[in-house]
């Protein structure tokens, strides 16, 4: 018997007839949190940044002298399982690169916004490909010897990914400023303003996020030479960028 066959029949039989119990009441006009946590975690980035985020820290913890002898060997299989199965998580994630280069090609735009734009969702795109072959090659179906070319051609191409990336994000960060300058100077109303300041603090965010995650690329593509060495400062700058996901996800969701 199935997994969801199990899950079906261990559901309370309920009558067709009678309308499904309402959602718990939301206070104070915001959506009730545990709806909120459903939808979350329903999305495959949801989860991912929720994987990331014990990644790091288990990261951080063993570039400290905290855990104990015994302790050391778990965090580090913990933080190595939770990396293999992120990469699994990713599974088909290049779909929705090809659908946004596609989208962007289609669409009436300027040169340079096609260029960082091909730069962006092709780089990642290319990177979350060949990270299905890493997954398949760390799980064992694969060579064990291709897992790190693989890798290696991944980095630089979410190098490429941020580059592209970083310049779609500060494009848009200006128009923002520039629709917020002309809110201020009358032209807009109050409403429009506070949209408009959240927009600018969310790009900000999201700009720090991939200048985070560029750095984390960097030392990879340069085998952590010089200060990138040091386990403590990538750690901590990955659950920045985990952090920052994560919350960029919540309030999407």
């Amino acid at each position: 018997m199935s997994a969801e066959s199990i899950t079906e029949e261990a559901k309370p039989s309920q009558n067709p007839n009678l309308p499904p119990p309402p959602p718990a009441a939301s206070r104070g006009g915001d959506r009730d949190f545990l709806l909120h946590l459903e939808a979350y975690l329903a999305r495959r980035d949801g989860v991912d940044k929720l994987l990331k985020l014990s990644r790091y820290a288990a990261k951080i913890a063993l570039s400290t002298s905290l855990p104990s002898d015994s302790l050391s060997p778990r965090l580090r299989a913990f933080e190595s399982s939770v990396g293999l199965g992120r990469k699994a998580f990713r599974l088909g994630k290049f779909v929705h690169d090809v659908n946004a280069l596609r989208a962007a090609a289609a669409s009436p735009t300027s040169a340079d916004h096609l260029l960082a734009a091909a730069a962006a969702y092709g780089g990642e795109g290319l990177y979350f490909f060949l990270e299905q072959f890493v997954w398949l090659s760390k799980a064992g179906l694969l060579p064990s010897e291709y897992s790190r070319r693989l890798h290696k051609v991944g980095a630089w191409a979410e190098l490429v990914a941020h580059f592209g990336s970083v310049a779609l994000k500060a494009k848009e960060l200006r128009k923002i400023r520039s629709r917020l300058t002309k809110s201020m100077d009358g032209k807009g109303n109050d409403e429009e303003m506070r949209k408009l300041r959240e927009k600018l603090l969310l790009q900000e965010m999201w700009l720090v996020q991939d200048l985070a995650d560029g750095l984390m690329v960097i030392a990879d593509v340069s085998d952590g030479r010089g200060f990138l060495s040091n386990p403590l400062l990538m750690a901590s700058v990955g659950i920045l960028s985990a952090l920052l996901g994560a919350y960029k996800n919540w309030i999407s969701c």
